[in-house]
């Protein structure tokens, strides 16, 4: 082989093997997104968010059940099953909702009309509530009958927001129902209804 044809494979070969360093090193450091990394690469949460407007008009209490569907859909961000019978199912470790509103807000209060899931060493659950990245309470919910919860969230919080509440509920108590069931599976509560009311 003549000496330009050995250099110009030697060249070839040395810009492939970049090439396949540059693959293993994005393979190795992707530039994605928060939520699909935490998702997908970290699997920090069981929870993808979806791309939902949130639009809601404050002091409006969404029924989680069959009839008020249409109502629910857009707030529903993620973790949530159903509606079947009564409600949606969390579903995993973590659920969220989105509110988008045009009025304008100094104070809210959250309700939440929710149940545990039904396993007999398992009376409650606690679900910690994450408001805007802040988490603002832990409630205790039990298995039967339903609960109402009302969560004052903070003034400095609310007038922060924009009028924009993304909510999200954890469950650190969450368990799996069968023994095959991944983490992403795990069940809590079931939610009934949800609402934002002005204070």
């Amino acid at each position: 082989m003549s000496s330009p044809l050995r250099l110009g494979a030697y060249l070839l070969v040395g810009i492939l093997a970049l090439f396949e360093l540059g693959v293993v090193w994005l393979m190795l450091h992707p530039d994605v997104p928060p939520e699909y990394r935490a998702y997908f690469i970290d699997k920090t949460t069981t929870c993808l968010n979806q791309p939902v407007a949130g639009t809601y008009s404050l002091g409006t209490t969404i029924p989680f059940t069959p009839e008020g569907r249409d109502l629910a859909k857009p707030i529903r961000v993620c973790g949530w099953e159903g509606p079947v019978g009564d409600g949606n199912h969390a579903v995993g470790t973590s659920a969220r909702l989105r509110f988008v509103y045009p009025e304008p807000a100094r104070a809210l209060t959250l309700k939440l009309r929710m149940v545990a899931v039904q396993r007999d060493d398992h009376p409650t659950q606690r679900v910690q509530v994450v408001v805007n990245g802040e988490t603002v309470d832990t409630l205790t919910v039990a298995r039967d009958p339903p609960q109402d919860f009302s969560v004052d969230l903070p003034h400095s919080l609310v007038t922060a927001a924009s009028g924009r509440i993304d909510l999200e509920l954890r469950f650190p108590d969450a368990v799996q129902m069968g023994p095959t069931d991944p983490d992403n599976r795990r069940r809590s509560i079931k939610l009934l209804s949800a609402a934002l009311i002005p204070a």
